[in-house]
């Protein structure tokens, strides 16, 4: 299986792993090793590709027919903020805007890139997304990567800022927060 390939490419795990396919894109995944099974909910958010894998721990009685996805553990850039800013306190201020954190890159952690700084986020999808904000009297942008298909009109993820129904209504959203 092709997936199952993947994820060994990129999780690079100590003991083995089953990939059961239960329909509606839903996979069970049983690991061989306990610390592998610990390793795949404390490190990622896992990208294959350009596609998230979002990973859960399993609930009772769950049918996927009837469970759409709508938790979302994604990176998140701010490009340029200044090197003072990156602290977990701040970050974790910044993080909150968009979802829960999840974790921070250890190279804004450590300030060893001042390009960008990059989080780790619960995104609720029914939710809009930000895809701004303003600090000390300045405009910061939110990069969200490996989402294609959001359109930061109207917030939502499926489409993208063209086809937004509210552009027909001539209405805009700015999505933007006052820190």
């Amino acid at each position: 299986m092709q997936l199952q390939k993947g994820l060994k490419a990129i999780w690079n795990l100590k003991g083995d792993f089953n990939l059961i396919d239960i329909g509606y894109d839903y996979f069970i995944v049983k690991f061989a090793c306990i610390e592998d099974y610990k390793y795949i909910f404390t490190q990622g958010p896992w990208l294959i590709g350009d596609s998230y894998l979002t990973i859960r721990k399993w609930i009772p009685n769950f049918v996927p027919s009837k469970e759409p996805i709508r938790i979302l553990i994604a990176w998140i850039k701010i490009p340029r903020i200044s090197v003072e800013y990156p602290n977990k306190e701040f970050l974790d201020k910044i993080g909150e805007k968009v979802g829960k954190v999840r974790g921070i890159d250890k190279t804004t952690v450590i300030v060893e890139r001042g390009q960008f700084t990059k989080l780790s986020v619960e995104i609720d999808l029914a939710k809009p997304l930000l895809s701004k904000f303003r600090m000390n009297g300045r405009i910061w942008r939110i990069q969200y990567e490996g989402l294609r298909m959001v359109c930061f009109n109207c917030g939502k993820v499926g489409h993208k800022e063209e086809s937004c129904p509210l552009n027909e209504n001539g209405s805009h959203n700015e999505l933007a927060q006052e820190m």
